[in-house]
């Protein structure tokens, strides 16, 4: 019972409509006492008069809940009964969409056609652009591991080459500043001692 009373204070129902919010209900009581007013003022018993008030409240457009267009839609019914065609009277305008629709459905067949072909032009570069970026990263990966200092299998046999020749080359200019270091000392050279260990 206490639930069916929570419902009912946050329910927004006018006159069997239950609506989704307040404003839509507020503006559903602005059309009922728009058609309270209708019905006292105007003297509807002949149809030129009733047709009279069922076009002015259209082209007006004084009503704008479901609560409005019943009673429109009950002024036409009493004039299609009393003589009058479907050609003969203003359709009821209904301002809002009935379904959910995507926003593509809005723009025109120009503007979808343009941003379908802007769609169609981007998936068929996209798969260009990226090739050639990862080309260029390739390229790039490639020359850093070239010119790297550290070894890689790129450039492995290349520095294992420079350093042994620089080893050789630190080496001989050791050995030459011992040669000219004994040079001026007075020691024999110790290639004889050398060739002498060797025949032994």
């Amino acid at each position: 019972m206490a639930a069916d009373g929570k419902k009912k204070a946050n329910s927004f129902t006018v006159c069997g409509f239950d609506f989704l919010s307040e404003n839509d209900a507020q503006k559903a009581e602005m059309d009922l006492s728009k058609i309270k007013v209708l019905q006292t003022r105007v003297k509807a018993s002949r149809p030129a008069d009733i047709k009279a008030v069922y076009e002015k409240s259209i082209e007006n457009k004084i009503f704008k809940t479901p609560i409005g267009w019943g009673y429109l839609y009950g002024l036409r019914d009493h004039l299609l009964e009393s003589g009058y065609t479907d050609d003969d009277l203003i359709p009821i305008p209904v301002g809002v969409p009935m379904t959910r629709h995507s926003a593509m459905e809005n723009i025109s067949a120009k503007q979808r056609s343009k941003t379908e072909k802007k769609n169609a032009d981007f998936g068929r570069i996209f798969p260009i652009v990226l090739d050639v970026v990862l080309a260029i990263l390739v390229i790039v990966m490639f020359f850093v591991a070239a010119t790297s200092e550290n070894d890689n299998i790129i450039n492995y046999k290349r520095n294992v080459t420079n350093r042994f020749s620089s080893w050789e080359q630190d080496l001989t200019e050791r050995e030459r500043k011992v040669r000219e270091a004994e040079k001026n000392l007075g020691i024999e050279s110790p290639s004889a001692y050398y060739e002498d260990t060797e025949s032994n």
